[in-house]
């Protein structure tokens, strides 16, 4: 694995060999947020953003999840997150041998496979060449790995930011001290200059999406919304606030939600789970199991970073205090897990603990104990959406139709 380089291809050739992948299987979805108009822009600018990247002249960042891209855009570059990426082809195409690649590269099995599928796809030279790599070490340690790895793999220039784990004075300032050096490093390597007056649209654009995204989860705290809450977790995945596009979808998604909610009855409802951990696509088995009886609200959209805007005077700094926020604290989480659960009036939690996810693993005793304090009925399912080989459902079933049978008491 250390002795390999990806080929010099042109970005031209991986974007066919991208297209040829996605062109194999194309699934027609049915599930409910496929009805909303803001699930479709999102698709249909998530393909625009794809196709873009393979242009030759387009400046490229790797990026891992929970980066702060408003940098990022305000250096007119692309984001590009490896992991959504592979989760982006788990959902369409059969990955397998993306994931036969890297076990032939030496990689071990035993690290999360959403992490495995983006080296596989950059092993078979899928993805664009990057201009350089950028990783912050929140919330996933091996996602920063992956990103130094990718960085050997393309020989191209490898940054990274080290968040502390505690919110003071002092920690703010050591993070906003880097942030400044990441800009003059990018700055350096691209040989372009921050474009301030961009960076300060691209603010103004994050916190008006991050206005309706609030008001979004504010309505689905109250009423039943189908796809509402899925749309929230893939826009919170897609991490593009500070883009002029991404405030038109989540106002969409706010205007279709305020509709809905005036035809939905409060009073009937069904029992309610916070899915914890990471999520399947929307059309997973899965998922169509689990809400043939109860309706699914996702955590990770829902944390306490994700609704916090940036002070257009210190943006830096309120960039600062969201990527601590979104650090893995334990006591944080628990507070946060457990206020979304009384306000989202959460009658069950399911733990999903995806295969070599040590993140998870680490935090689900927390989740576990905040459920029992709170009477909460949970569910530990261990399960692998990407490699079939460790997963099948039938494994994860009997538990499941004993966990809904005691929910629906």
């Amino acid at each position: 694995m250390s002795q390999f380089r990806v080929e010099a291809k042109s970005r031209d050739e991986q974007y066919k060999k991208m297209m040829s992948v996605l062109e194999t299987y194309r699934a027609e979805p049915s599930d409910p947020s496929s009805a909303l108009k803001a699930a479709r822009m999102r698709s249909l600018f998530n393909g625009y953003r794809l196709t873009q990247a393979y242009k030759e002249e387009t400046k490229v960042a790797y990026v891992v999840e929970q980066f702060p891209n408003e940098i990022v855009f305000g250096f007119n570059m692309l984001s590009w997150n490896m992991e959504s990426m592979a989760i982006l082809l788990a959902q369409t195409v059969n990955v397998d041998p993306f994931i036969n690649l890297t076990q032939e590269k030496s990689l071990s099995r035993d690290i999360c496979s959403f992490l495995r599928g983006s080296l596989g796809v950059m092993l078979a030279n899928g993805y664009p060449n990057p201009d350089l790599v950028m990783v912050n070490d929140q919330p996933c340690d091996c996602l920063a790995k992956v990103g130094n790895m990718s960085s050997k793999l393309y020989d191209c220039t490898f940054l990274s930011i080290n968040t502390p784990n505690q919110i003071n004075e002092d920690t703010l300032a050591y993070l906003v001290e880097q942030l400044k050096k990441l800009i003059a490093d990018i700055e350096s390597t691209l040989n372009i200059p921050f474009d301030e007056e961009l960076f300060r649209q691209v603010v103004q654009y994050s916190n008006e999406a991050r206005d309706y995204y609030c008001k979004t989860v504010e309505l689905n705290k109250t009423y039943e919304l189908p796809g509402v809450s899925r749309e929230l977790l893939e826009i919170f995945g897609m991490n593009g606030f500070g883009l002029k596009e991404n405030v038109q979808i989540c106002k969409t998604l706010y205007e279709e939600a305020l509709e809905m909610s005036k035809q939905s009855d409060p009073n009937k409802k069904k029992k309610r789970i916070l899915w914890a951990g990471q999520a399947p696509h929307n059309d997973h088995e899965l998922i169509r199991y689990f809400e043939q009886q109860v309706e699914i609200v996702y955590w990770a959209p829902l944390w306490e970073a994700n609704l916090v805007s940036l002070d257009p005077e210190d943006p830096l700094t309120s960039i600062a205090e969201r990527a601590i926020l979104y650090h893995w604290n334990a006591k944080r989480l628990k507070e946060n897990i457990s206020q979304v659960c009384t306000s989202f009036h959460i009658d069950g939690v399911v733990i999903s603990n995806i295969w070599g996810c040590r993140n998870m693993m680490g935090i689900s005793s927390m989740i576990r104990e905040m459920s029992g304090e709170q009477g909460l009925k949970y569910l530990t399912i261990s399960v692998d959406y990407v490699d079939k080989n460790n997963y099948a459902f039938n494994h994860v079933k009997n538990r499941i139709d004993a966990f809904l049978e005691i929910m629906s008491d």
